[in-house]
């Protein structure tokens, strides 16, 4: 009976939606391979915050990068007395610093991003705010990551991480103790750093492990011939996926937040929608119905380890001839959207 019950336990405590983190990247710019829609409106936005409110939700993944994504969503966290509160992670510009920058106006763009997120949000004290390139950290022989060190021991920041670009980065940040927050891209077609150990090694030492890019930016929902010829590698495992989801009578879909909500223990997962019913969906499939854990290991177990040319986005071509869709402006893989 006590074993019942804490299995039961932990089962609730795996599939609580409190584990997720809204994406929106997408809010604020055309972002993702499958995304043919371009950003939602306001009054979708709304319906979206709302009903995330409601499961439990109380955290949002945003940054400078992501085009109007700050402004909106400090825009519906103000207007609405009910979504006061929200946990909001953001990123500082990538373009603070490039080699011919001096340490002066290196520091200068990180107070101006800093204070733009802070106008943008409506927030003076940014409650977690992650590099948006890992090679930041060391940047003027540490002077940018100093000012952010100082800017949260004065309140300014409640806490510091990175988004890392590659399984190196991740494991470089994993490594050092002033970062206590990391943002990594894993999914059923990148599989790079959960085969490595990363995500025990991380729980291990206790850091937050925000996971984005659960769908590959989309690719994981193109249909096979629509698959532009540089990911044409990843049709096999993709129709591979799509029958173990047939023969689980499940979604494909639930299948890849199965793999975050199950494989991944501990860690938060960034879910990107553009609308409401996209969230719905994404919510009945995280709480639903069991699936069997040990049908998902083994698919897990026969799916490759891809090559980083052909899972890191930032590596795609910028503009391929046979991809209409609008590329990651962002150069870094993040989250992914959810086509119905």
């Amino acid at each position: 009976m006590v074993a019942m019950d804490l299995s039961t336990w932990q089962d609730r405590r795996t599939r609580d939606p409190r584990r997720l983190v809204l994406g929106s990247a997408q809010w604020g710019m055309p972002y993702g391979i499958a995304n043919h829609a371009g950003p939602p409106d306001t009054r979708e936005l709304e319906a979206m915050l709302v009903r995330a409110r409601a499961a439990g939700v109380r955290t949002i993944d945003t940054a400078r990068a992501y085009g109007e994504s700050e402004t909106r969503v400090g825009e519906i966290t103000r207007s609405l007395p009910s979504q006061q509160g929200w946990r909001i992670i953001t990123k500082l510009a990538p373009d603070v610093h490039a080699p011919d920058l001096g340490i002066a106006e290196t520091l200068e763009r990180v107070a101006a991003s800093l204070a733009q997120s802070r106008v943008a949000l409506g927030q003076e004290t940014l409650p977690i705010v992650l590099l948006h390139r890992f090679a930041h950290r060391h940047a003027c022989g540490g002077k940018l990551w100093r000012m952010l060190l100082a800017e949260r021991d004065a309140g300014r920041i409640g806490a510091l991480g990175v988004s890392a670009g590659s399984p190196e980065e991740a494991w470089a940040a994993l490594e050092d103790p002033d970062i206590e927050a990391l943002q990594v891209a894993t999914s059923l077609l990148d599989l790079r750093l959960l085969r490595q150990g990363f995500f025990t090694s991380a729980r291990e030492r206790g850091r937050t492990i925000y996971v984005r890019s659960l769908f590959l930016q989309g690719v994981a929902h193109l249909g096979i011939e629509a698959l532009p010829s540089f990911l044409s590698e990843l049709g096999d495992p993709i129709r591979r996926i799509r029958a173990t989801a047939r023969a689980l009578g499940v979604s494909t879909r639930s299948l890849y937040l199965a793999f975050a909500r199950d494989c991944l223990p501990g860690t938060l997962p960034v879910i990107g929608c553009e609308t409401d019913a996209q969230l719905e969906q994404v919510l009945d499939d995280w709480t639903g119905a069991e699936l069997d854990v040990g049908k998902l290991m083994a698919l897990v177990e026969s799916l490759p380890t891809h090559a980083d040319d052909l899972v890191d986005p930032a590596r795609w071509p910028a503009r391929p001839a046979d991809l209409e869709a609008p590329r990651n402006q962002t150069e870094r893989a993040s989250i992914a959207t959810i086509p119905l």
